[in-house]
């Protein structure tokens, strides 16, 4: 009797039941669908004219022409503008280059004879870019000429905050935001879109891209885009007080997880320590920690990353002592309880 009781103490407590982590896509094939939104959101490595729609706030300057200097419009719910002179304009679906051309010919008509028309998007309300998670404010930020890549946004977003991971989902929307998309038949577009690109595409942001012009924080976003910055959160495992998921903080270590988890019972092996960390393509990495060496200082510590999983196992010399402690702690106690009650 004595000696299965002891088997059970030194059985490891119940494992937490670990969140199933969806694997990224092959390095390869993100390596693609990244080559892709480069082709068709820039023209040159240059971000292409977005599409002008309801909301968008103009600035129109006509050289020679106090009324139309530093002129700033929106564009109405009808998706028109109005001018001094000319009236009413249809913007929406015309580009800057456009709605600069079709403003040059109206005055061409009957007001001027070669009228030099600028035409600057100072705001694209129409334009919006959903930025979700671990960000200081969270929600929709409208695009703007200077605001255009994945890292503008999440910078708008006021900035990863101290529970953000190291990895971005950057789910990308059916559309290049060119006048183009807007124009063709729904059937159309949705054959040249092909159902892969709804998957999200993830961004580690301590990974060193090559080249770094391709890094997928600088790609240009369009309108529909969804940006989410995940939570960072650890998993302590094993023989500590307190086992389950906990949130990183910055600078967050294997020793300090370790601390967070309540720490370790009598019988872990501080020595053997295991971090499993999870690589792009859901591969798994091994990282041995001796936890006893860096309390000593002569060993540098390890710097958890989001979705790291720490693994305390047990010393088997400690588990022998620690069963017949179990054994007389609790056997005992139980059954002196039951004789006095009898």
């Amino acid at each position: 009797m004595l000696l299965e009781l002891a088997a059970c103490a030194s059985k490891p407590p119940p494992s937490v039941a670990l969140e199933p982590i969806d694997p990224a896509a092959p390095p390869e094939e993100q390596i693609a669908r990244i080559g892709e939104l480069w082709q068709t959101r820039t023209d040159h490595g240059v971000p292409s004219d977005f599409c002008l729609g309801t909301g968008d706030l103009l600035e129109i300057n006509v050289f020679h022409w106090d009324e139309m200097r530093g002129l700033r419009t929106r564009v109405s719910t009808t998706g028109m503008i109005n001018l001094p002179l000319i009236g009413d304009m249809k913007a929406a679906g015309l580009t800057e280059r456009q709605l600069r051309d079709a403003i040059a010919a109206r005055l061409r008509q009957n007001i001027m004879r070669n009228p030099q028309v600028s035409v600057f998007v100072a705001e694209y309300a129409s334009q919006q870019v959903s930025v979700t998670g671990a960000v200081a404010r969270p929600g929709l930020i409208p695009l703007t000429r200077e605001n255009r890549t994945v890292s503008h946004m999440i910078s708008e977003a006021g900035g990863l905050n101290e529970q953000a991971g190291g990895r971005i989902l950057f789910y990308p929307a059916n559309t290049n935001g060119r006048c183009d998309d807007a124009r063709r038949p729904p059937q159309q577009l949705a054959a040249t879109r092909p159902g892969r690109d709804i998957l999200p595409i993830e961004i580690d942001v301590n990974e060193q891209y090559e080249p770094a012009n391709q890094n997928p924080l600088l790609l240009p976003v369009v309108g529909g885009d969804s940006i989410v910055i995940n939570r960072g959160r650890f998993l302590v495992d094993g023989w500590v007080a307190a086992p389950g998921a906990f949130d990183i903080t910055p600078g967050m270590t294997a020793f300090g997880g370790l601390s967070a988890a309540g720490g370790a019972q009598f019988p872990a092996d501080l020595a053997n320590v295991v971090v499993w960390r999870t690589e792009r393509g859901g591969r798994k990495k091994r990282i041995d920690v001796n936890l006893e060496n860096i309390a000593a200082g002569e060993q540098k510590d390890v710097t958890l990353q989001a979705g790291d999983v720490v693994k305390v196992p047990a010393s088997p010399l400690k588990l022998v002592p620690y069963s017949l402690f179990w054994v007389i702690t609790n056997v005992v106690r139980i059954g002196a309880g039951l004789s006095l009650g009898a």
